[in-house]
């Protein structure tokens, strides 16, 4: 007599298609609440310093998916006076990004796969300020969005102001593919540059997929001094990128 199917051999039977499956997975984790969704190759992200690769983490990894959240742009237009408004929803955004991760995961795991969520900002290693996989650096592999020279990325719709978490899997996933325009306006704008009170942006090299170097501990000491070392967000407030339908 034989076995009956398991759920999870059902289910990945029902989704062996790879675009199937990204098209499943992409639909569950928007019906969660994401803003965005992307997805990419565990290849694509294999040049990160190693530690912080997804075979590190999960030596079986196929794909990458990126997730990204809208933040409140009334919080950050209206700084410094709402320092402690974009603190809240900063933290707030956090946690949600960290439980569509791992409900993400879930659904995946539910499917027999493994998966992974990587934490949307705390805990890190804070003497490097350096999470273990780079949310930004998967957003941009997975289509989502480009660096600015603010060092942020810059989606098409909402630029600045959306946070990203990742999940790392062993299911095979159709990938995206990277945005081909720039966002940033580059050099002829610099209004982020000259926003900050410490000049942590200033650098001649800009690249809008790898991004570019900022002084991290200056960064990191002007906002231990302006909220206490959890948010600044005075460089997105001076993005001009979708800021055309202020305030949200």
């Amino acid at each position: 007599m034989k076995k009956p199917f398991s759920r999870e051999k059902i289910f990945r039977n029902q989704y062996e298609n790879l675009a199937d499956l990204a098209k499943k997975t992409k639909e569950f984790v928007l019906t969660r609440g994401a803003t965005l969704v992307g997805i990419t190759t565990s290849r694509s992200l294999q040049d990160a310093p190693t530690g912080h690769r997804p075979t590190d983490f999960l030596p079986k990894a196929k794909a990458v998916i990126s997730i990204g959240l809208k933040i409140n742009k009334s919080a950050v237009l209206q700084l410094p006076e709402t320092k402690k408004e974009y603190k809240i929803n900063y933290d707030v955004t956090n946690l949600k990004l960290n439980c569509l991760a791992w409900e993400t995961a879930e659904f995946l795991t539910d499917l027999g796969y493994e998966a992974l969520a990587i934490p949307a900002s705390a805990p890190y290693d804070e003497t490097k300020n350096f999470g273990d996989i780079s949310h930004k650096h998967a957003a941009t592999a997975t289509g989502l969005g480009k660096f600015g020279l603010n060092n942020l990325i810059l989606t098409p719709a909402h630029g600045a102001y959306v946070r990203f978490v990742t999940v790392v899997t062993t299911a095979k996933l159709k990938p995206d593919r990277p945005l081909l325009r720039d966002i940033c306006l580059g050099m002829k704008c610099m209004k982020c540059v000259r926003a900050c009170p410490v000049e942590a942006l200033r650098n001649p090299k800009y690249d809008g997929m790898k991004g570019w170097d900022i002084d991290k501990k200056k960064c990191k000491e002007f906002i231990t001094a302006f909220s206490g070392g959890t948010v600044c967000g005075l460089c997105i407030k001076a993005c001009p990128i979708a800021q055309d339908n202020r305030p949200a």
